[in-house]
């Protein structure tokens, strides 16, 4: 049977977040947790993949983070849904890529419960309307354990794009549900449409749904 524990913290410090990360990531590997996803949202934050270039960051008015997952530069902030997805590739029996191909479809048909016909482009990982970008997605992968994820923009603050040039492109390219639908979302009901997408896409058996996991862990 495979089991997902759906971890829902809240908001969450970015540095606080990648700590956890790490920690799951080595009891996944010792087999001491079940593959989790973990749904965060952070403050205004900057993190630079391993393919960022020195022009993509314009603006340091937000914290920066180095991190070691793939792609460039993205912005991180307040009405975005992000989820941190530590999986066991080789229990799943799944390729990277494949992985990659099943967050986009979960962000794709979450989107399309919006009516909003979003979809993927060859060599541009993440979500995409029409030419605008409405998700992003980055991973990296230890011993065959995920962490990292996507983000997927709400009611996000487009404006804060303008610090960097998301994924090397120019920052005007970046999108919302809010801007696409020109109203207000609830963040709830998305997150709630996305965790039924992701368990089904995934072919979970059995789901944990968890509150405030940051501080039963005792994050530092």
């Amino acid at each position: 049977m495979t089991i997902l524990k759906i971890a829902d913290i809240g908001k969450i410090e970015y540095k606080r977040s990648l700590a956890l990360q790490k920690r799951l990531v080595e009891a996944r590997k010792k087999k001491q947790i079940c593959d989790t996803l973990l749904l965060v949202e952070h403050p205004g934050t900057i993190t630079l993949g391993k393919q960022t270039n020195n022009s993509d960051l314009v603006d340091e008015k937000f914290p920066i983070f180095k991190i070691d997952r793939g792609g460039s530069a993205t912005y991180h902030g307040p009405g975005q849904l992000i989820g941190y997805i530590i999986m066991d590739l080789i229990g799943k029996e799944i390729s990277i890529s494949v992985l990659v191909r099943k967050i986009e479809k979960c962000l794709i048909d979450t989107l399309a419960e919006y009516n909003i016909e979003s979809n993927m482009i060859t060599g541009k990982p993440g979500v995409w309307y029409e030419q605008k970008k409405i998700a992003s997605i980055g991973l990296a992968v230890k011993k065959w354990i995920t962490y990292h994820g996507f983000c997927l923009n709400i009611n996000t603050d487009l404006e804060a794009y303008d610090a960097i040039k998301p994924c090397g492109f120019d920052s005007k390219i970046m999108t919302s549900l809010k801007q696409l639908k020109g109203k207000e979302i609830s963040e709830i009901e998305v997150k709630e449409k996305l965790v039924k997408n992701f368990t089904k896409i995934f072919d979970y058996e059995e789901i944990e749904y968890q509150y405030n996991l940051s501080s039963q862990l005792k994050i530092k």
